[in-house]
């Protein structure tokens, strides 16, 4: 089977956008609790979300697909691979929080080739691919001409692998005083997007699992950003994770 990547992009977009508008039913915390830890929370409602895709994607693409609830056993570094995250935002959706999102990218060889994440709780559609450009509900979008730290909001967030000590506080408190603000907002695909969007100017990350940014980071390069990834040494799908509107240096 092979589909341009417009096709891709537009077969993901539908299954996306259907799997949001079923998740924007459930968006007042009335959800069912698989699992929960001090940082971490698991819901029916990813494991269901992520099925539908999956049966999806494979039907309509026949490629390999990494998810955020059934990863074990996908080469995600070799060839083209979709990378789904069901829910990006799972404990604000449970809570009722509206900073959430469905998003699917498709990798290849390691590297991001084209993506899309729906907020369905604003019925947004953000989606793009490298090299063509990066859209908001089908118009187009592209990254802030922000030239200083302290003219710029920095999106960041405490991913569940990190640890924080003093010595970290210190530092990471010290590096937020260089931008105008900070936001923590509790979703990177949609943090990513703010960025693509012009909304924010810069992303960073530490010890990010590839499905919470996969899609973000695609955005952020299709509207005419910068990223960076490397592995770091959490586990093989974490990565420290750094997006910028170009102008900004780390």
């Amino acid at each position: 089977m092979n589909l341009s990547n417009q096709q891709l992009l537009d077969l993901a977009s539908k299954i996306t956008k259907k799997v949001g508008k079923k998740l924007a039913k459930k968006a007042n915390g009335k959800v069912t609790t698989k699992f929960s830890d001090k940082h971490d929370i698991k819901l029916l409602e990813d494991e269901e979300s992520e099925n539908l895709i999956v049966k999806y994607l494979w039907k309509k693409s026949e490629i390999p697909i990494l998810g955020e609830e059934n990863h074990q056993e996908t080469n995600f570094l070799n060839g083209k691979v979709w990378i789904v995250d069901p829910i990006d935002g799972t404990v604000n959706f449970s809570r009722g929080i509206p900073i959430a999102s469905v998003s699917i990218a498709l990798w290849e060889n390691g590297q991001p080739l084209l993506g899309i994440v729906y907020d369905f709780n604003r019925d947004v559609l953000y989606s793009g691919i490298i090299g063509v450009g990066a859209f908001r509900n089908g118009k187009k979008i592209a990254v802030s001409q922000n030239q200083k730290k302290s003219d710029s909001i920095l999106f960041t967030g405490k991913p569940v692998l990190s640890h924080l000590d003093d010595s970290v506080i210190k530092q990471w408190f010290g590096y937020f005083e260089e931008y105008r603000k900070v936001r923590m907002i509790g979703s990177a695909s949609l943090s990513l997007c703010y960025v693509a969007s012009g909304n924010g100017d810069v992303y960073t990350e530490d010890h990010i699992q590839i499905w919470d940014f996969a899609a973000g980071v695609t955005l952020v390069q299709a509207a005419g950003g910068k990223i960076t990834f490397e592995k770091s040494d959490k586990n093989k799908f974490s990565y420290i994770v750094k997006a910028t509107n170009g102008h900004i240096q780390f």
